[in-house]
């Protein structure tokens, strides 16, 4: 564990290496044999307790900040947490893979459009999701899947630490860290029985944080999984945003984790176009209109009189705005040049 916070450190130490000589980071880099070591043994003893949040407002956002030390400690504890995630998480869970959930979910959505061809989506957006888990529910669904004392009086602490603002400090009942390393983890944990829902439907069940993705076959199918959706969501004190949740038909397509998945039609919803057969003139018809219209040599004729009577309207237009031109011009005096300005101009362009 002291080796993995090591690594950690040096990583971020790396990073920073350029920052203010007074930043933290160099401090903690002199006394990392000191700080680290404590907190490690902390951590084993069951002992480790957050330094408290900060809070930064931004014109934008409001961020709540973890110390670096408590980073590196929480990244330490997810470590040793992982290998419980194939018996706590459930699989369609695919913010837990990381990096890589992303690349595994879309490779899946597009094998389930591919074979399956849905014909209905519920894709599903939970408002304010991090800071609306209350704090008493997420330590009970912890301790319900977690039987080590040690692990679920740390976890507590991590989830009930205080916040410093700037007018005091504040003891909130909801909201998580949104940027803490285990944030993911908690999703995970208190989404879990909207999760396990829907192991035992017919559809294709994907989520990603607070981005939920259900394709169904039938409009009945739809129906249901909106009403469990809709139920276990009230039931954990969540609800849907309105502008990014779309439950339909899915032959428009949809956008899921940044990318745009073209919609499914089945073979008796397909738009055909059919051939107009008596807008095509078939051979014999176009010899005859030929003959009639006095054959290519009087379409050539007919092109050539427009393009003259095209040429005059132009000149005249020429001329036309030349005598507006000669009544306040200095240049009046000079004769007439209008065919010749026309000429060079045409032939030139």
């Amino acid at each position: 564990m002291v080796n993995s916070g090591r690594k950690l450190f040096a990583k971020i130490h790396k990073q920073k290496h350029h920052a203010n000589p007074n930043h933290d980071v160099h401090f903690m880099a002199r006394e990392i044999d000191d700080w680290l070591v404590r907190g490690v043994e902390s951590m084993v003893n069951g002992s480790y307790t957050p330094r408290h949040l900060k809070r930064h407002y931004f014109p934008d956002e409001m961020v709540d900040q973890l110390h670096l030390s408590d980073r590196i400690f929480q990244n330490i504890l997810l470590k040793q947490l992982k290998p419980t995630f194939p018996y706590v998480m459930n699989p369609n869970c695919y913010h837990l893979h990381g990096p890589s959930g992303v690349r595994l979910a879309t490779r899946r959505i597009r094998q389930v459009l591919l074979e399956k061809k849905p014909q209905y989506i519920i894709r599903a957006d939970i408002k304010s999701f991090y800071k609306s888990i209350p704090h008493h529910q997420l330590v009970q669904d912890i301790k319900k899947h977690y039987n080590d004392l040690h692990v679920q009086s740390m976890l507590e602490q991590i989830i009930i630490n205080p916040i410093e603002a700037p007018r005091g400090y504040k003891n909130p009942d909801h909201g998580i860290a949104l940027r803490g390393p285990l944030s993911q983890f908690f999703s995970g944990i208190y989404l879990k029985p909207l999760d396990d829902a829907f192991d035992l439907m017919d559809v294709t069940y994907i989520r990603y944080q607070d981005d939920i993705l259900i394709l169904c076959q039938t409009s009945r199918q739809l129906n249901r999984c909106k009403q469990r959706m809709m139920g276990v969501l009230h039931e954990r004190k969540l609800g849907l945003s309105r502008k990014k949740t779309r439950i339909g038909n899915i032959e428009k397509g949809f956008h899921f984790l940044g990318i745009h998945y073209p919609g499914t039609q089945t073979q008796d919803n397909t738009n055909v176009t059919q051939a107009n057969d008596r807008a095509v003139i078939p051979v014999g018809t176009a010899q005859t209109l030929t003959s009639l219209w006095g054959g290519v040599q009087r379409w050539q004729l007919i092109i050539k009189h427009l393009g003259l009577t095209l040429l005059s309207r132009t000149q005249g237009r020429y001329e036309k705005h030349e005598n507006r031109l000669f009544l306040w011009s200095k240049m009046g005096c000079l004769p007439k040049r209008s065919e010749a300005t026309y000429i060079s101009g045409s032939c030139g362009g």
